[in-house]
């Protein structure tokens, strides 16, 4: 073990550069080379991703990553690159040249990390490739979207697991800033770890000003932004729950301020270019949906205010940590209107499918001849069920083996009748994820109407336990109290 321990702090001297781990790190890496799963909580800016860029220099074969976003894998590969670690990605923003030199270098042995997306492993090619290499980590990064996100409207999240079994079940890492108990344990089921060794530090960032301006109308609301906009210096985000308010809130202020505009119904050119104006320092504000975040690796982001309120502290949390990532203050304000909450009440009735509309999907696809495939969006019109909900059933269906998905996007019956499929499981889950995520909307009203310390309600809600009296500093109701 003394070798291996000398060989560890050599590789983090001589390929990251770094004298010592940050706290928590080196209890990772070495659950990572012991062969165990990990289960990572840790606030943005601890190093997170050393964690298995250093297993993945001294294990045999290749270290996977699943990423989020192709934004956040240019901004890994390219860090791996500067310190001389062999990293690729294969993902839908590459050129057809580009795509298939990065294969033909995986299927050939090259990389100790690659870099996709959950939806890459439909790439029957792709992972036909991968089968043949010995993948030494599994990894995901930003877990929490297993939960969030797997569930709705990106449901390839939930096949991971699976995945990883068909791979030879290597360690699995699952990395996040931020997971409640509750988010904790589903990462856990979804990807079927084994006895993870967990660690979770404190999530409470000092430099960050929690508060709370209530609004009456949406003139006081409109006046409130455009102070923070010519008080707060530096530069920042301004989130909104609907594309509908970002346009209008942007047409209605960018003669006043330089201001980028990023939401998911932007071509791909605009949104690079909202990103990149905000990134080079060009703009005041980037007026964005949630589709603006993750893999924005911007130190110096002075605030972030939510024009909506957000629909969970998850939400919420992560979104505000994008700011003072160098340490320096940073204002986080919510406006609140309490007639915001309607907004968010009406996305939660549309997330999960029921079990009509499961049954309805069913009944298509039975419909379907052998070798017949059909378009998720011919199969949502046939069923008259809305198309994200159409593909969460179909993903149930293929994780149970009963239809196929084609790389063109077609779907194939596999089994003589889909209906026999027993997904009661699943969808009575998604009955109680509904009772779940009306229950963490509570929460977020609940903070928002809160008359005691910001950080001690965030700490409560993500299963840390703040003294009774806990004054943090550095929120609005403390400074109150001061």
């Amino acid at each position: 073990m003394l070798v291996e321990e000398e060989r560890v702090l050599a590789t983090l001297r001589e390929r990251f550069g770094h004298e010592a781990f940050r706290a928590g790190q080196e209890q990772v890496v070495r659950a990572v080379l012991e062969g165990r799963d990990a289960l990572v909580v840790l606030p943005t800016g601890a190093g997170k991703s050393l964690m298995y860029q250093l297993p993945a220099v001294l294990l045999e074969g290749i270290t996977l990553v699943v990423s989020p976003l192709i934004a956040l894998m240019k901004d890994q590969t390219d860090k791996m690159e500067r310190v001389g670690v062999s990293a690729l990605t294969i993902n839908s923003g590459l050129t057809g040249g580009q795509k298939r030199a990065a294969e033909e270098a995986v299927a050939a042995g090259a990389g100790e990390i690659l870099y996709v997306t959950p939806e890459r492993f439909r790439d029957r090619a792709f992972f036909e490739a991968i089968l043949d290499r010995k993948v030494a980590l599994f990894v995901v990064d930003e877990a929490h979207c297993i939960s969030e996100w797997g569930h709705d409207f990106r449901p390839d999240y939930m096949m991971l697991g699976s995945i990883a079994e068909r791979l030879g079940r290597p360690p699995i890492l699952a990395l996040t800033a931020t997971a409640t108990p509750d988010v904790q344990r589903d990462v856990v089921e979804q990807l079927r770890m084994d006895d993870p060794f967990r660690i979770m530090f404190d999530l409470i960032r000092p430099n960050l000003y929690l508060e709370l301006q209530r609004t009456v109308n949406d003139e006081r609301k409109l006046e409130a932004l455009v102070q923070i906009l010519e008080e707060t210096e530096g530069s920042g985000i301004v989130y909104f729950a609907t594309v509908k308010e970002a346009e209008r809130l942007y047409a209605e202020l960018e003669d006043r301020f330089d201001l980028a505009l990023y939401h998911g119904q932007r071509t791909s050119k605009q949104r690079r270019e909202a990103q990149d104006a905000f990134m080079n320092g060009d703009v005041k504000a980037v007026f964005a949906t949630n589709a603006f975040g993750l893999g924005i690796d911007k130190a110096d982001i002075r605030f972030v205010a939510h024009w909506h309120v957000p629909g969970s502290p998850e939400a919420y949390y992560q979104e505000v940590g994008r700011s003072g990532r160098d340490g320096a203050p940073a204002r986080c304000v919510i406006l609140y209107r309490e007639e915001d909450r309607r907004i968010q009440s009406y996305f939660l009735g549309g997330k999960y499918p029921s079990i009509e509309e499961a049954a309805q999907v069913a009944r298509v696809v039975n419909a379907l001849k052998p070798g017949e495939a059909w378009p998720l969006e011919d199969i949502a019109a046939a069923a008259d069920v809305p198309a994200r909900k159409a593909r969460i059933v179909l993903t149930l269906l293929k994780r149970e083996d009963a239809v196929r998905e084609y790389r063109g996007g077609g779907w194939e019956r596999m089994v003589e009748d889909v209906s026999q499929t027993d997904l009661e499981a699943d969808l009575l889950d998604y009955e109680a994820r509904r009772k779940a995520d009306r229950e963490k909307l509570d929460a977020m009203i609940g903070y928002c109407r809160n008359a005691r310390c910001r950080t001690a309600y965030l700490m409560e809600y993500f299963g840390q336990s703040p003294e009774p009296d806990h004054r943090c500093g550095h929120c609005d109701v403390c400074a109150e109290r001061a």
